[in-house]
């Protein structure tokens, strides 16, 4: 498709359905996201699958050779308020309602899909595409120092948003790009003081493997010691350098309606219930809400909730820790139970601990002896 396109018509048609912004850029490589990439590759493999890949997005026209543009689309995700008990527990931007579970979010999407197709447009949603990148040269979104990308003129500036890059055959002219980093002087680097577990190490870099983020949902089987304390009540995702940046208060100060779907849902992801949940549960309560866990990743949740727990440091939650350090069959939830039995303490956790010292698992039992203080 090419020449007679009216793309203030395109951008108005799309922000009516409910997005914030929208930008258009080129189809060229991506060269610095690549040399990124390249520089700090061992941080990256964890990453590199056979149905994904970090680099493979980089050069759009190789992957889609009819492309012409990239229209770079802007969704707030952070238009309600969100319940008190689900906030230090879960990243906002999971809480919404994903296109996993076809509520609004994917009924939106879809309809700017058939907004596209109507007018003859050749569309290709591509989540390979560097989103942060591409927003920055679409002119819709500037970097901050915690990597985290924030509106240009929308939103009051904050970083509630999600980036949509969609590859087009539209031939327009490209938007004016605003790489640059907008962080106010007085911010005195808040996001990396407040990062718990020291994942921003510097302005601009991210070790991934310190990320709250990664560490909930693709970190290893059982979640290191030195990271559990850190990770304080998060069970999926984190929002630590999002809730301290100067950028977004603005919008924090907005007052909002809470979202009805989420006030009716919030218990059921009660730390509690995580932990103890079945399979039939997780398919039916979480995993449509929160999928980057795999399906059957029941036991990384609730290796999560006991960590929670544990850090909760409310001693009613014995009970149910001690219960799954008796009778999960896995492994890592065991494990996690008896550090946070451990970090609890009190004698029915040394009970508790006591009981469990001829577990058929040396991990299992490592993590006893450690909360028994013997080692």
């Amino acid at each position: 498709m090419s020449g007679n396109v009216d793309k203030e018509f395109i951008r108005e048609g799309i922000i009516s359905l409910g997005f914030e912004a929208v930008g258009f850029t080129t189809v060229e490589p991506f060269e610095l996201y690549e040399k990124e990439v390249m520089e700090r590759s061992s941080m990256y493999s964890w990453i590199q699958t056979e149905g994904f890949s970090t680099l493979r997005g980089a050069n759009p026209l190789r992957k889609h050779p009819w492309s012409r543009s990239i229209m770079v689309v802007v969704r707030n995700y952070h238009k309600r308020a969100f319940p008190r008990e689900l906030l230090g527990r879960f990243g906002r931007c999971y809480m919404v309602d994903e296109r996993k579970i076809h509520g609004i979010e994917y009924r939106r999407f879809k309809d700017l899909l058939a907004f596209l197709s109507a007018r003859g447009i050749r569309a290709h949603y591509d989540e390979e595409v560097p989103a942060r990148m591409a927003a920055s040269r679409a002119g819709v979104a500037t970097y901050g120092k915690n990597c985290f990308a924030f509106a240009k003129n929308c939103m009051e500036g904050s970083s509630w948003l999600e980036i949509v890059p969609i590859v087009t055959d539209l031939d327009v002219e490209p938007d004016e790009p605003t790489f640059e980093v907008s962080c106010p002087e007085e911010c005195h680097l808040a996001c990396l003081k407040a990062c718990p577990t020291g994942a921003l190490y510097e302005p601009l870099k991210m070790n991934p493997f310190r990320c709250i983020a990664y560490l909930t949902y693709y970190g290893p089987e059982l979640t290191p010691r030195d990271m559990r304390e850190a990770m304080g009540t998060w069970v999926y995702g984190c929002d630590r350098c999002q809730e301290v940046c100067p950028r977004n208060r603005g919008w924090g100060r907005r007052s909002l309606e809470m979202d009805p779907s989420l006030e009716r849902r919030a218990s059921d992801w009660d730390l509690v219930k995580l932990l103890t949940m079945d399979e039939t549960y997780y398919l039916e309560k979480v995993w449509p809400q929160f999928f980057y866990i795999s399906r059957k990743g029941v036991n990384r949740w609730q290796m999560n909730a006991a960590r929670a727990l544990g850090n909760l440091g409310d001693r009613g939650n014995v009970f149910h820790l001690a219960r799954g350090l008796r009778e999960s069959p896995h492994e890592n939830v065991r494990a996690m139970c008896a550090w946070a039995l451990g970090k609890l303490g009190g004698e029915r956790a040394k009970e508790a601990l006591e009981r469990a010292r001829e577990d058929p698992s040396p991990v299992v039992r490592e993590e006893v002896r450690l909360a028994l203080g013997e080692i």
